[in-house]
């Protein structure tokens, strides 16, 4: 995608964006920029919500640190943006794209990269922004405690099927990435609507799954396993996932849910 017609204005902005118009600017057409390559969920996050999420499991991780040399000095804001795609876009973007043909490995990931940093060089970059950006793949350092940032966003807690349930997306989303930049940007980034999408449900996955894996009282990972590696029809598809009643509309298409469950195939026990 093309930087927007007016990038050349953001000059004007450099390097502090004390201005909450400014910043505006920036994050609306940040948005866009993402929101065309498929990624159209953005989570804000304070320096102080991000630094609190991540204390109990990787104290060292801090917000400030994520910037490295960019960072502004101390009492100058830093923040978080959370970059997440729902629904189909992404994924029909990736099929059309090089990396989904090139038989070289985690080719979504590689793809949601590219997409990742040239959205934040056309609009941040262009306009003196500074930022990193990060991913939650598994080869990603350091490795960033994703759903409790989502849950310091907004977001509601791991539900039955293990996942957060997003109150629009319901389980048809993924995180991609997070972006720190200098700023305070968490009254101006644009977000969806948050909550904790299994409140008031009455949890039709947990009678859906064959295995017993999907409980109240928490997702089983090892009795999940174990039923797919014996049961084909498992294999590629989740009807407990199928029967989750928020975010119908976002469900992903039997493709793309096949390529995701053969992603996260268990092993064969020797």
């Amino acid at each position: 995608m093309s930087p927007p017609d007016d990038i050349d204005d953001f000059a004007g902005l450099r390097p502090a964006f004390n201005d909450a118009g400014g910043r505006r600017r920036v994050s609306t057409a940040l948005g866009a920029a993402l929101g065309a390559r498929g990624l159209d969920v953005l989570m804000p996050l304070s320096e102080e919500a991000f630094d609190g999420a991540c204390a109990p499991v990787a104290p060292a991780l801090r917000l400030r640190g994520l910037l490295g040399e960019g960072a502004p000095g101390a009492g100058d804001p830093v923040g978080a943006i959370i970059v997440a795609s729902g629904g189909r876009a992404l994924f029909q973007r990736f099929r059309a794209a090089p990396e989904a043909a090139d038989g070289a490995r985690n080719p979504l990931d590689r793809f949601t990269r590219a997409a990742v940093d040239a959205a934040a060089v056309e609009t941040l970059g262009a306009a003196g922004v500074a930022y990193r950006t990060y991913f939650p793949f598994t080869e990603s350092v350091p490795a960033l405690p994703f759903q409790r940032l989502g849950r310091a966003a907004g977001l509601g807690g791991p539900g039955p099927l293990g996942l957060q349930i997003h109150p629009e997306l319901g389980p048809w989303w993924a995180y991609r990435a997070l972006i720190a930049l200098a700023g305070d940007w968490s009254d101006v980034v644009p977000a969806t609507r948050l909550g904790d999408g299994c409140a008031g449900c009455p949890a039709p996955c947990v009678a859906a799954c064959p295995a017993g894996a999907v409980r109240l009282t928490g997702f089983s990972v090892a009795d999940c396993h174990a039923r797919r590696r014996t049961a084909p029809a498992c294999h590629l598809s989740c009807d407990a996932r199928l029967r989750c009643i928020r975010g119908v509309e976002h469900r992903y298409a039997e493709e793309q849910l096949a390529f995701h469950m053969a992603a996260s195939m268990p092993a064969a026990r020797p």
